[in-house]
């Protein structure tokens, strides 16, 4: 069932007459001999014929999975090419100080990169020009097999334990950049008390000049009362006060 199966979905993909119809001759014959012959056969027998009759099968059983996985594969391995790009973008944009990988690991991993591109291209190119009942040159083997080496190294990288050194130089910058911040912070503290004192200066020496204004105000007005109150002693010493005694001395008169 499963052969004849086969040979339905390979003669509507593929049209390989010549071939389909080796297959169909053997597929054929075997069936005529368990239905005529195989009475009494060993096991061992049966595993003989099916052996030839595999023969046949397996070239185009091949091709089938090669033809329906080949699509997927070849995503993947485009994937890995993003990812790895990706990486060796991120590393070029930091500084030599960021660096923790050296440069003879990420030339291998863009040679890796850059050989297997190729071969994708290339390989690609030459399958295309096969005739699709032709043995695959592009194979899924090949494809996960490239895709796993560079994912192997472009990990490798990614996960790389970071030294020492470089840890105590990200602390040492770390602490720096809080430095920095707390300085500008406390300068900027600084420039708000001075001018939060300019401010009450300003406000004392206003205190201070409406105090003085005050103060020449009521001494002019003391001045202006004086006069006054001397004026008005003098009309009161003025006035002729009548005694006891003058009346007395008008009466002896």
């Amino acid at each position: 069932l499963k052969l004849i199966c086969l040979k339905q979905w390979y003669q509507r993909r593929v049209r390989a007459t010549e071939e389909m119809e080796k297959i169909q001759g053997a597929l054929e014959a075997e069936t005529n001999w368990i239905e005529e012959e195989s009475w009494g056969e060993t096991y061992k027998v049966f595993n003989e014929r099916l052996a030839k009759l595999e023969d046949y099968t397996d070239p185009v059983i091949n091709r089938v999975k090669e033809m329906k996985g080949r699509e997927a594969a070849v995503a993947d391995l485009k994937q890995a090419f993003n990812l790895t790009e990706q990486f060796l973008a991120k590393i070029a944009n930091q500084t030599e100080e960021l660096r923790y990988h050296t440069a003879v690991e990420l030339e291998q991993l863009e040679k890796l990169m850059n050989d297997t591109k190729v071969y994708l291209e290339e390989t690609s190119a030459a399958q295309d020009k096969l005739a699709q009942n032709q043995d695959p040159v592009l194979k899924l083997a090949d494809l996960v097999s490239k895709k796993t080496a560079l994912e192997r190294d472009l990990y490798y990288l990614v996960r790389k334990p970071i030294p020492q050194w470089y840890k105590e130089k990200l602390k040492k910058m770390m602490d720096d950049l809080k430095n920095n911040g707390t300085a500008t912070t406390a300068g900027e503290g600084e420039k708000v008390t001075n001018d939060d004192t300019i401010v009450e200066g300003e406000e004392t020496k206003e205190g201070e000049k409406k105090g003085e204004d005050g103060e020449s105000k009521k001494e002019e007005k003391k001045e202006e009362e004086q006069p006054k109150k001397k004026e008005e002693g003098v009309k009161s010493d003025d006035i002729p006060v009548k005694t006891e005694g003058d009346d007395s001395k008008k009466e002896e008169l």
